[in-house]
């Protein structure tokens, strides 16, 4: 049976239970920035990040005088990874690290959830002892989950943790299939049979607008302050205060979307169908009010929460490939023409449709087809010439607000 593994993060404050254990965790965290940003120099001057094996015979000589475990060592260069790629996917400078945070691994601490204690085995084969802040009442969630990872960190002399539990769940068997199609302004769900027939089909706005005039305001404060917006207390909180909105209402959106998605594919018992978006990012173009919304989107965190959702409900999800989908006639696989006010139209078949909604077909299409084209996997032998629009097909043409 297939399935896929949730993973959640306990966070939490913790206690030094002496002032030797936090001193020790102080001077620990500052070994582990550097030795962080050692690697991060390195990795930053090659075209090509190598892999982990290359990287210690690059490193280990240097590393190896901070004193640390050999897998406090893999953890720096996985996290060091990590940065270099982020920055350089985004085009940014090369990082400097100066917050103390650490990733530790599951071979170099011992936690007791029980008496809520967690022994952090540091460098030079010394120990930290740390005592947890949390109540029984969000302990009791992950019994019987594993916990693999630890990230650690000092802010203003207040040590924080969080634990990284994962749980394998196991799909059930499903009867559906719900297609989502994730858009700027709006996320498309459509649920079909194995057949092709449609069974609901409903459309949900995005705050992406909302979070485009918070980005507007930003810009025109930096604009007007443009030499000293970074300076003046005022003005930086200000900016902040838009830029925390800005999370907020990305956060919500994406909370409220993945549960009501998933609790609709429970309804039918789907397996829900999403598009793969790794690449998305290098669609950028020299439109700049495109490039804008693309760097605003927030699809990742959308598709995150639905899988989670779905996985919580033991739902099988699968990512499928987007290209064209958008653009081809469900029909006779043609390419479908702009007919005004986001509808599409196949001059060979006359197939007329909201783009949308026929990102979904294919999708669904693209999913349960056994190698001969329109033709759904399982399908009866009667149905080889399916019509891909049963159902109410104007129910799409519908906006849904999604509300607290």
């Amino acid at each position: 049976m297939k399935g896929g593994g949730l993973v959640e993060a306990l966070k939490m404050r913790a206690l030094p239970e002496g002032s030797n254990d936090y001193l020790a965790l102080l001077e620990f965290l500052k070994l582990y920035r550097d030795a962080v940003q050692l690697v991060v120099n390195k990795l930053w001057s090659l075209n090509e990040i190598p892999s982990i094996k290359t990287l210690h015979k690059m490193s280990y000589s240097e590393l190896k005088r901070y004193g640390f475990r050999a897998h406090h060592v893999k953890q720096v260069y996985t996290y060091a990874k990590t940065i270099v790629r982020a920055s350089k996917r985004n085009g940014g400078k090369k990082p400097v690290l100066r917050r103390l945070t650490a990733r530790v691994d599951r071979y170099d601490y011992r936690l007791d959830l029980e008496n809520r204690t967690l022994i952090l085995r540091i460098h030079d084969g010394r120990v930290v002892i740390l005592k947890l802040l949390t109540s029984i009442e969000r302990i009791e969630k992950f019994r019987g989950w594993s916990n693999y990872e630890i990230a650690i960190k000092v802010i203003e002399n207040e040590v924080y943790v969080a634990v990284y539990f994962r749980r394998i769940v196991k799909s059930r068997k499903t009867k559906t299939i719900t297609t989502i199609d994730v858009n700027f302004d709006n996320v498309t769900l459509a649920v079909f049979t194995s057949s092709g027939k449609l069974l609901k089909l409903k459309r949900y706005k995005t705050p992406l607008r909302k979070i485009l005039t918070h980005r507007i305001w930003i810009e025109r404060i930096q604009k007007r302050y443009s030499k000293s917006w970074g300076f003046v207390k005022g003005v930086r909180e200000v900016i902040e205060k838009h830029g925390d909105r800005m999370k907020s209402i990305a956060l919500d959106y994406a909370h409220k979307i993945g549960d009501r998605v998933a609790e609709i594919a429970n309804e039918h018992n789907s397996t829900i169908v999403l598009e793969n978006l790794n690449k998305l990012r290098d669609r950028a173009n020299s439109n700049s009010l495109f490039n804008k919304k693309l760097s605003l989107w927030f699809y990742r965190k959308i598709q995150f929460t639905i899988n989670y959702e779905a996985l919580e409900r033991r739902l099988e999800v699968s990512y499928i490939n987007p290209m064209k989908t958008s653009s081809t006639c469900p029909r006779c696989e043609s390419r479908l023409k702009d007919n005004g006010d986001r509808v599409l139209k196949c001059s060979k078949c006359d197939f007329t449709g909201d783009r949308d909604v026929v990102a979904c077909i294919n999708l669904f299409y693209r999913y349960s087809r056994c190698g001969v084209p329109r033709v759904a996997l399982n399908a009866p032998k009667g149905d080889a010439n399916l019509r891909p629009m049963q159902g109410k097909r104007d129910e799409a043409m519908k906006s849904t607000y999604i509300r607290s």
